[in-house]
């Protein structure tokens, strides 16, 4: 048994495929099954269920998965003792949609230059999933909204505040949010993200009667219903992406509303000196937004 065969089965639990796991470690798809069938007879237990279609984890399997990762994680943290400048490692990082455009590629292209030898992996989902994943360790961290309640085991650091805006038209009917929000047929953001159910509860308080036209996933596809007068939204603006000039913004709120994103990560993480060097360049991405702005 060694760590390359352990790293591949963690390819396997995290790919729907074997040739996807293949790719994902740059491995030939034979050389992959070589490595589980000696693993296989080392162990002398089934990992893989060859009989399903893709072919899946067995019990033992994922038991095994589980304590590689731990092994993998240890080895990363003792690679990283001998620099205090270059980390060394990898960091596996969840992200929302909303934060994968303009603010988590230019930290990360940073944390590369700085740390050639780091590796990461991006999984991109919405905030509660991402959160059930780095509590149960398939994450190291996660770029998520900023919860009300922080989930159980896991702790957040704030990166960025992004305010409310009403957005609308130069067309739309009315002057000010209340006037736009009840005037105007309203476009949801996805109720199922912590951002969406956030002014999903904000609009409840406010007690603004709507006229519900549709329910969007994408904020750049709210935008483009919203320019080509389908309706009005709340929606924040995000780093590194004001509203174009032939949209309309008013602030929602008194005081205005925020939509704040935040670093998420176990309470003991293992990967803290990754995670560190992380946040910091996403905060270094939000302060340069706010002297462009």
């Amino acid at each position: 048994m060694n760590i390359r065969q352990l790293k591949t089965m963690i390819a396997v639990a995290e790919q729907p495929s074997l040739s996807a796991a293949a790719e994902a470690i740059g491995l030939s798809h034979s050389a992959v099954s070589l490595q589980i069938k000696a693993l296989e007879a080392e162990l002398e237990v089934p990992l893989v269920d060859r009989s399903r279609r893709p072919p899946v984890l067995t019990d033992r399997g994922h038991a095994l998965v589980e304590r590689a990762r731990e092994m993998v994680t240890l080895l990363d943290e003792i690679a990283a003792l001998g620099s205090e400048e270059q980390l060394i490692g990898s960091l596996t990082v969840g992200v929302v949609p909303t934060a994968m455009v303009h603010l988590l590629p230019p930290a990360l292209a940073a944390l590369r230059r700085f740390h050639p030898r780091l590796a990461i992996h991006i999984r991109s989902g919405l905030s509660g999933d991402l959160a059930q994943y780095v509590r149960v360790g398939d994450l190291d961290v996660a770029v998520v909204t900023d919860p009300d309640r922080v989930p159980e085991g896991l702790k957040c650091r704030v990166v960025a505040c992004e305010p409310l805006f009403v957005i609308a038209s130069m067309e739309s009917l009315g002057a000010t949010a209340e006037e736009l929000i009840t005037g105007n047929p309203f476009i949801w953001f996805n109720r199922r993200t912590w951002a969406g159910q956030q002014i999903e509860r904000r609009l409840t308080d406010s007690g603004l009667a709507l006229r519900d036209l549709m329910e969007v996933d994408s904020l750049e596809a709210i935008e483009a219903l919203v320019r080509h007068g389908l309706g009005v939204s709340i929606v924040p603006e995000r780093v590194g992406n004001p509203f174009p000039e032939d949209i309309r913004k008013v602030p929602f709120g008194k005081p205005q509303a925020i939509r704040a994103l935040a670093l998420l990560e176990r309470s003991r993480n293992p990967k803290i000196k990754l995670a560190d060097a992380l946040f910091s360049q996403l905060t270094d991405v939000v302060e340069m937004a706010k002297q462009k702005s």
